[in-house]
């Protein structure tokens, strides 16, 4: 089939392109990095429906609070409009943010345990959708870390279940992803594609089957690590293109990023 190939030419591609990035940036990390975040743009720009929107900036609540600088995001690009939006880093409403990447050279315990920071502070970030449930379907957003290179399947899986131990399933990364050696589901998306959604029929099928504590019946990891080889890619990709179509319109209420109570003029 043509897909599976297609995929793996482009995760073997990736790797090369990484590769020849570390060898000719060597004493330049930051420029490094720059140009991996490119690499993953680029895929997800060619690959994703016109719809959304890849760029880098930075992610904002009704209250304020913001992102760390993401290195990505995927945006519903039809019913929102970033601030500075003619600059390169822009400025997105958290509900408008369909997916936030973290990129990372490699994923040792260090690079885990910033990336899992970063991705609890844009998971707890307060969204208030306009007209929530018209036209959308969830309401999270995914948090996805993506490297070029990691240990065995084996040691990855044990430093994010130490890394995770005290961290709530709703805070945790829903994707940990190296496009040629190893794809990882967890937190929300994990719970979502295994029990639904709280509300739907299916869960509720479920709950009169394995009783009302689904998590501790039938999600009793926080993650499932596939050691897929090339196959890991077009798993990932499968996956989180499948759940973009899932998830629906969404856009912010952007009265609710006003100051409350402020007066702004007088009508006369």
């Amino acid at each position: 089939m043509v897909l599976p190939d297609y995929l793996a030419d482009v995760a073997n591609e990736m790797r090369a392109k990484s590769t020849a990035i570390r060898r000719d940036f060597a004493t330049h990390r930051l420029s490094a990095g720059e140009n991996r975040e490119e690499l993953v743009k680029d895929f997800l720009a060619a690959h994703l429906p016109r719809r959304f929107e890849v760029c880098s900036g930075m992610v904002i609540s009704h209250n304020g609070a913001f992102s760390n600088q993401a290195d990505l995001v995927v945006v519903d690009a039809l019913n929102n409009a970033p601030l500075y939006g003619n600059s390169v880093n822009k400025l997105w409403p958290v509900e408008s943010v369909l997916a936030l990447f973290e990129v990372k050279t490699s994923l040792g315990p260090s690079e885990l345990r910033d990336s899992i920071a970063k991705g609890r502070r844009f998971k707890t970030l307060q969204r208030r959708f306009f007209n929530p449930g018209y036209g959308q379907r969830i309401a999270d957003s995914l948090f996805v870390i993506w490297a070029f290179d990691c240990p065995t399947a084996e040691t990855l899986k044990q430093n994010l279940l130490q890394e995770l131990a005290k961290v709530p399933r709703s805070e945790q990364p829903d994707f940990v992803i190296v496009p040629d050696r190893v794809v990882v589901r967890g937190g929300s998306y994990l719970e979502l594609s295994t029990i639904g959604q709280p509300t739907s029929l299916f869960r509720r099928q479920l709950e009169q089957q394995h009783g009302p504590d689904l998590e501790k019946n039938l999600l009793p990891m926080p993650l499932q690590v596939g050691d897929a080889g090339g196959n890991s890619l077009m798993a990932w990709y499968l996956w989180f293109y499948s759940w973009l179509m899932q998830a629906g319109d969404r856009s912010s209420a952007l009265v609710d990023y006003l100051p409350p109570e402020q007066i702004f003029g007088h009508i006369v």
